[in-house]
């Protein structure tokens, strides 16, 4: 199997190659590349008192990946855990968190549900062609982010229109796969515009494990001046899917509809060359309605999320940057079964960035959170990078503390097995330590090491209740962990042709509670992930490969529980004239054809070539 993928993508790459023609410069002008969700202000890279890293639009549409999830999850300390077919679940773990402590942004805009918890990456409602970068910061943010940050942030920030452009892709591949997006951007003076459309759909590989998916969005802004804009983003999803359930639990007739709907308005402003000021006002609507006739389930979830939050960056002086922040929000839930409920949030952060030349900046800031459901909860940080001068070597260390308000169905969920809430749960919490060093050596090129230790308490696990019914459960606050890991990454630029990076995971979870190993049947930790990327650029083609090696914690005397799978992609650049462009892809996922399982029951697809078309014009 592996020899015939093999041929397949090298005649496939040499057939595409002989239809090219030269390959198009970027038209684009190619911004310094910054950070901004680590502080909530622009910073460069290197400035950076926390380790972060930065995906780019060109590193995502030369990539293999069709999806985000894909994206990030060859990254050091990610791990996306996966259901399997198109549309399923894709949830984002970072060091070894749960998906309900990672904080996922779009445009700042916070996606995670305040009635479950985490975020579905596959429920992402924007086309790959719209993301400008994707950031991901690992370790405690709750200072700057509050609740669902304790295990990190990813921030999906998409562009900001500078010239008319229309981008159009589609593709087919195995299973019945069909995908084709629109994106069309525009500008008038001060005024800009960006549309989105797409549609994806897929018989699935599973029996009912089909999925019919379709995103439409609209972003409109105003630039007052070149510092200052009002912007206003509305993005609707909608999603009709087969649930065929675990190996050993399959329900063959199961459906989920999903219906989301996120609105943002924010408006930017430099009040002096020192001083900025914003303002966002978001709200999210989500209705999920679950069918099982099998099991007599029909459940209607309908969850709103709506928050305001204003914010100053005051540079006081040369050296000190401080930014200031209040956030408001409320969410609610109404379900079939559990009812009604509500929970509102106020918060207030500060944080002050201090520079000492251009060797040392040192990060302090605290925020509080007072949530109507448990009270308040305090979450400081301080981070230090030092840049020795001359050979570049960059020092990093940070401390800081989070935590994960229990969900509103953690507190009131109920269902018709005996399943309920815990009204009187505690918020999860954590601290956390990390350093490390960083070497860039020649243009492209550099390494980086980071150790870290975490140590979470109240951990919300759901513990069977009743020895009679083995389907009754509820959450309760036991569980205390500690988690150890270091992070290595390698990022080489051998030529303009051949580029590509390698990072290395270990982690080491331990539960306190009785002393032993976490097995990743339970906590998705795995006990190693290796992960990479190759770019080989010739004149008319660009060939990447992207591969994933996971080794996971099982229980002793269990089957060993470790994989490998390996993603291509070749893309051929065509320019019918200038300002045009063309991209001619195939590619292949799994490529040689792995059986393997991200969530234990899961299986994920075997081999699955794909192709199709992007025009940019």
């Amino acid at each position: 199997m592996f020899r015939k993928s093999f041929i397949f993508f090298i005649a496939a790459a040499l057939g595409i190659a002989w239809s090219g023609s030269i390959v198009m410069a970027d038209e684009n002008v190619q911004l310094k590349e910054v950070v901004v969700t680590a502080t909530k202000t622009e910073k460069q890279p290197q400035d950076v008192t926390q380790s972060v890293t930065v995906i780019s639009a060109d590193e995502i549409r030369t990539s293999g990946a069709t999806n985000v999830a894909e994206v990030i999850s060859t990254k050091a300390g990610v791990m996306v855990n996966e259901q399997g077919p198109v549309g399923a679940l894709q949830s984002v773990t970072l060091r070894g968190s749960t998906y309900q402590q990672v904080l996922v942004l779009l445009d700042g805009k916070r996606l995670n549900s305040g009635s479950a918890g985490g975020y579905d990456l596959s429920e992402l409602p924007i086309p790959m062609s719209a993301i400008e970068r994707i950031e991901i910061v690992r370790g405690p943010s709750s200072a700057l982010y509050g609740s669902d940050a304790m295990g990190g942030v990813v921030n999906i920030i998409t562009k900001k229109p500078a010239t008319p452009l229309t981008t159009i892709s589609g593709s087919m591949g195995r299973n019945g796969y069909t995908s084709a997006s629109l994106y069309n951007t525009g500008r008038e003076n001060n005024t800009y515009y960006a549309l989105s459309l797409g549609k994806e759909r897929s018989h699935g590989y599973r029996d009912n494990s089909d999925s019919d998916q379709k995103i439409a969005g609209i972003k409109i802004g105003y630039d007052l001046d070149t510092a200052s804009s009002i912007e206003g983003t509305f993005d609707y999803i909608t999603k009709d899917l087969g649930v065929p359930g675990s190996v050993q639990f399959a329900s063959p007739i199961a459906r989920q509809q999903t219906r989301e709907a996120i609105s943002g308005l924010q408006y930017k402003a430099r009040i002096t060359q020192g001083l900025d000021y914003s303002l966002r006002v978001y709200r999210n609507q989500e209705h999920i309605g679950y069918q099982n006739p099998d099991f007599l389930e029909f459940d209607t979830n309908r969850s709103v999320t709506s928050g305001t939050e204003t914010q100053i960056s005051w540079l006081m002086s040369s050296f000190s940057m401080l930014t200031a922040g209040v956030e408001g929000r409320e969410d609610s839930l109404v379900n079939n079964t559990a009812g009604t409920h509500t929970a509102t949030i106020s918060s207030e952060y500060i944080q002050d960035e201090l520079s000492f030349g251009d060797s040392v900046i040192i990060v302090l800031g605290g925020r509080n959170d007072n949530n109507s459901s448990f009270g308040s909860k305090f979450s400081p940080r301080a981070s230090v990078r030092y840049l020795q001068a001359g050979i570049g070597t960059i020092l990093r260390a940070s401390y800081g503390k989070g935590f994960r308000a229990p969900t509103l169905n953690d507190l009131y969920f109920q269902d018709s097995f005996g399943d309920h809430g815990n009204p009187n749960l505690r918020p999860e919490t954590s601290e956390e330590f990390d350093g490390g060093i960083e070497q860039p050596f020649g243009s492209g090129n550099s390494i980086k090491f980071t150790a870290f230790k975490r140590r979470v308490k109240d951990l919300i696990v759901w513990e069977p209740i009743d020895p009679l019914n083995p389907f009754a459960f509820t959450p309760m606050n036991i569980g205390r962990a500690l988690i150890t890991g270091t992070e290595a990454e390698l990022h080489f630029l051998i030529s303009k042709m051949l580029s590509g990076s390698i990072n290395y995971t270990r982690m080491f979870p331990v539960d306190l509670l009785t002393g032993d190993r976490i097995f990743s049947d339970v906590s998705h930790i795995p006990d190693m992930e290796l992960g990479g990327t190759l770019s080989l650029a010739l004149d008319q083609i660009n060939l990447s490969l992207s591969g994933r090696r996971v080794k996971n914690y099982v229980q002793p005397g269990a089957e060993k529980w470790d994989y490998y799978a390996v993603d291509g992609k070749i893309i051929a650049t065509l320019t019918p004239e200038k300002g045009s462009r063309l991209d001619l892809f195939v590619g292949v996922k799994n490529m040689f054809n792995r059986k393997y399982e991200t969530i234990a029951g899961y299986p994920m697809p075997p081999q699955e070539f794909y192709g199709g078309v992007t025009a940019q014009f």
